[in-house]
């Protein structure tokens, strides 16, 4: 594998959350004849995938790229990419459907549909000639199989209909490097409440964390469940409730931005 300089990641900062729908190609059984390569900040993997909801991804054409490593192969290339962190999702179990000049796509299929799609250039950066990722896609986190979202350490929930997509509500640990792992932050919608928050931050919260209290007659049932624990919400948005029980955790509201660098 051969490095060069590495510059602002410009496939990582054209990740977006945009529509995504299927292109009517027989994927499942390899037969995808449309583009490899499309300008623009959607790129052509996201014409590949298939997804229920809205997918995520980038799109490095027809920039120079600038954003890693060189690698001497496709395969390489894809690997490549998630150990320096330009991909997420999905990491293992593609297969190529289509090696097309110097562009080769690779697809991942679940429930009988691709839900996330890579393509690998074989091209220039700096002078130097190698195989890199161009343009990717995946759909959501509760699109994905169990294990993908457990291994990014996205928690997914489920309502009736079964799992919610991430963009309505998920909840994760918080950064070892802050050291906030024993935080749980749960985000609905554009609101976002906390576990265990350190006391440190009492001021960033509407109030204190409470590991059993009694569910507030106002709380509204979201629906909203992730294993044995139910999520309601107070009417006036301050607090989360989470438990299955007559005592619930409730975690506050963050009132001020909050961010860990």
């Amino acid at each position: 594998m051969r490095r060069h300089r590495l510059l602002s990641p410009a496939l990582a900062a054209a990740l977006l959350m945009l529509a995504c729908t299927a292109c009517g190609q027989d994927l499942v059984t390899g037969t995808y004849e449309g583009p490899l390569a499309v300008e623009g900040r959607q790129g052509a993997a996201h014409q590949v995938v298939e997804c229920d909801g809205t997918a995520e991804g980038g799109n490095g054409y027809p920039d120079e790229h600038d954003d890693g490593a060189l690698s001497d192969d496709a395969e390489e290339a894809l690997r490549t990419a998630f150990d320096e962190r330009q991909l997420d999702g999905v990491r293992d179990g593609y297969r190529v459907v289509r090696a097309d000049g110097p562009r080769t796509l690779f697809t991942f299929t679940a429930d009988g549909r691709v839900r996330q799609a890579v393509i690998a250039r074989d091209g220039e950066a700096f002078g130097e000639k190698g195989w890199y990722v161009e343009s990717w896609a995946r759909c959501d986190y509760a699109e994905l199989p169990e294990e993908v979202a457990e291994a990014a350490g996205v928690q997914v929930w489920s309502d009736a209909t079964g799992r919610v997509s991430t963009r309505r509500i998920t909840s994760y640990a918080g950064a070892e490097h802050c050291a906030w792992e024993h935080m749980t932050f749960l985000r609905v919608g554009k609101a976002e409440y906390v576990r265990e928050p350190d006391a440190s931050l009492a001021d960033f919260f509407a109030g204190p964390y409470a590991s059993s209290v009694a569910l507030a007659p106002d709380a509204r049932d979201t629906g909203f469940r992730r294993g044995s624990d139910h999520l309601w919400l107070s009417a006036d948005g301050a607090w989360a409730y989470v438990g299955s029980g007559e005592r619930v955790e409730r975690w506050p509201r963050v009132v001020e931005r909050l961010g860990c660098i």
